[in-house]
Parts: C-alpha cells; sequence; structure tokens
C-alpha cells in the first residue's frame, strides 16, 4: 500500500492538510472518507491503525465517491504552492510536534566509513580513525553512530533545504527511512518505508567529529522525507538502489547511485540492530511516531563536488519503488537575534 499525504490550498484552512492512497499513479483522497482522516498519524491513533493495522484500517475506509488526482500533477506543483502539493509523507499533529521522533544513523555503509575518514585526514592531515574504528564497533555488535534531528526542519519534495552563511561544504546524504507507531499492546511496529535525504556540512565535520550535531542540524530545512510512504507488507528492504545527483544552473553537476538496504548494513542483525539500540534507550511512547534514517551509501567528497551544494542547486534523489525526492538549496533566513549581546560592556 502506497501512502502520502498533500497540501490542497482549496480546502478549508481546517481541512487542507490530507492524506491519500496511491494506485495507478492517481491519489484516492482518504479525507474526504469517513472519518475523515488528515495524515498518516491520524489513520494509525486516531482512526484505529494501532488496533487492526494501518493496512486493515485504510482497507475499510469507503473511497467508491473519493476524488482521485493525477500524482504526476501533483509531483510538479511544488513550484506552485498555490496548487495542490505534496507534504513530507508522515508528519506530527499541527498541534503535538512532540509525536513525531527523528533520529539517523551514520556510518552504517562501507563507502561512507571509507570516504569519510579520508575527507578527515584530507582536512586535518592526521588519521583520524574514528569512522573506521565506529564502523568496525557497529560491525562487531557494538554502539552505532545515532544522532537526531528537529522535525520542524524536515521538508518535503519540491521543499527548500537552507544553506547557513558559515557553511564550509554542503552535502546531500540519501538514505532509506523506516517509519515506526506503538500499537495497542505497547509493541513497536515498522508502519513503512520512504525515502530521505540528511543534508550535513560535511566541511565542519572532517574538521572534527565531534562537530557532528552542528553540522547535522540547522535552521530552515535541514533533511527531507518524501515522497510516499509504502507500508511494510509491500516493500522489501532488503536490496534498495538509490541514486543521487546535483543540478546547477540547468547542468548535471554531480551524480552518484548506490545500495542499500538490510543486506547492505554493517551490523549484525542488521535494521534490527539500530532499532534495538535506538529503542531500548529511547523507548517509544504512546501517540508517538519514529522515523529513522538508516545512513548513507553515497558520499560526495570533494573531488565529486569540491564547493558543495550552493544556493540554487537543485538534488534530485531516487529510492526505487519510492520514487523520486526533489529539493531545492536557498539561502538562510536572515537572522538579527544577537544585538543585545552583542554590545560592548560599558
Amino acid at each position: 500500500m502506497k501512502l502520502l499525504q498533500y497540501a490542497d490550498p482549496d480546502q478549508p484552512a481546517d481541512e487542507r492538510h490530507r492524506v491519500g492512497l496511491l494506485e495507478h499513479h492517481e491519489i484516492i483522497d482518504l479525507t474526504s472518507c469517513p472519518p475523515h482522516p488528515t495524515s498518516i498519524y491520524d489513520l494509525y491513533y486516531r482512526h484505529g491503525g494501532n488496533h487492526e493495522g494501518l493496512v486493515s484500517i485504510v482497507g475499510s475506509l469507503n473511497k467508491k465517491q473519493a476524488p482521485r488526482i493525477k500524482l504526476n500533477a501533483m509531483l510538479e506543483n511544488f513550484a506552485h504552492p498555490e496548487q495542490p502539493h505534496l507534504l513530507a509523507p508522515v508528519t506530527a499533529p499541527m498541534d503535538r510536534p512532540q509525536d513525531l521522533r527523528v533520529w539517523l544513523a551514520g556510518v552504517t555503509h562501507a563507502n561512507s566509513a571509507k570516504l569519510r575518514e579520508i575527507e578527515a585526514k584530507q582536512v586535518t592531515g592526521d588519521s583520524v580513525n574514528v569512522y573506521d574504528l565506529k564502523y568496525r564497533e557497529c560491525a562487531q555488535g557494538g554502539i552505532p553512530e545515532l544522532f537526531s534531528k528537529s522535525d520542524s526542519n524536515l521538508v518535503p519534495h519540491g521543499g527548500a533545504i537552507s544553506r547557513p552563511p558559515d557553511t564550509i561544504r554542503l552535502v546531500p546524504e540519501t538514505e532509506l527511512v523506516s517509519v515506526y507507531g506503538l500499537d495497542r499492546e505497547g509493541q513497536v511496529e515498522r508502519l513503512g518505508y520512504t525515502g530521505g535525504n540528511d543534508f550535513t556540512d560535511n566541511g565542519i565535520e572532517a574538521a572534527n567529529p565531534l562537530n557532528l550535531p552542528q553540522a547535522k542540524n540547522w535552521f530552515g530545512g535541514c533533511a527531507s522525507l518524501g515522497p510516499i510512504m509504502i507500508t511494510s507488507d509491500e516493500f522489501d528492504d532488503r536490496e534498495v538502489p538509490l541514486s543521487c545527483e546535483v543540478v546547477r544552473n540547468g547542468v548535471r553537476v554531480a551524480f552518484k547511485k548506490g545500495d542499500t538496504g538490510q543486506s547492505n548494513l554493517n551490523m549484525p542483525d542488521g535494521l534490527l540492530h539500530l532499532e534495538r539500540s535506538l529503542f531500548n534507550r529511547l523507548p517509544l511512547q504512546r501517540n508517538t511516531i519514529q522515523i529513522l534514517y538508516w545512513g548513507t551509501p553515497i558520499v560526495f567528497a570533494a573531488e565529486d563536488l569540491h564547493d558543495g551544494l550552493q544556493e540554487g542547486d537543485r538534488v534530485r534523489m531516487s529510492f526505487g519503488s519510492l520514487g523520486v525526492l526533489e529539493n531545492r538549496i536557498v539561502g538562510f533566513p536572515a537572522q538579527d537575534q544577537l544585538k543585545k549581546l552583542e554590545q560592548p560592556l560599558s
């Protein structure tokens, strides 16, 4: 089952956020069907998905009279917000942003570990070795690298990723993403899978691995998600082909591809190893959705994209049956909050 979320500006303000079922390149408007769910969160937590199963709840809706929209039209509307356009496939309720958690894994693929190590050595002149150590530690059943991002900076297909003014080298990281809920028995469920991009200031991370939180988090969009979510019963997560291209002024300036999925993770028990590390220390709370990025097999080293992403660039990522996710790079929103602190003491 393929699900997505979108906004319809023609609807009243409290009905603009909608959830749809994708069938044969058409979006069936599930929000028009009683009990009128407006999100995947609603389907799961407010309309019985955590009791009966997400797929069962969607299947039980009477969709015979539901309006249909062509997917291609929706995908092309990201430059026209006055038209129906995609949202991230999974979001928190508007009044409860804390009900969505976003965590990400790093150094889970061999290519990532190797190139991160090379870059760190090029920048510092030292054999840093932390990436190789972490890769081998995780491969032996040790602690993986996990970190979080704010859901408020998670953007959908067509959304803008900001580039802070002190950025050294901004790069994309194309990743498979799994989505979780907590059922009525208090058990974690894999609800489905989507695509994501964990944008990173690789320049400051390469200079010092302890810069990771700053390299991963900033205001105005620092990660993306979409375009759709495929439920777990229909998605084969063993082998998933990925690709990423960067287009500048209409010309492709960088392109790479790689493979992710359970067969390509470097740890015993595959994804379950990441899930144990996350949920054993941070149990999923009731009425909360968890998003987990798996780490990337695609790393854009300096020779691939020397100056990193620049304002105006478009990043286009493909995720096999999950579709294509595209984002644009924009300037960082102007900030002027430090005037008082920067005034000299009298």
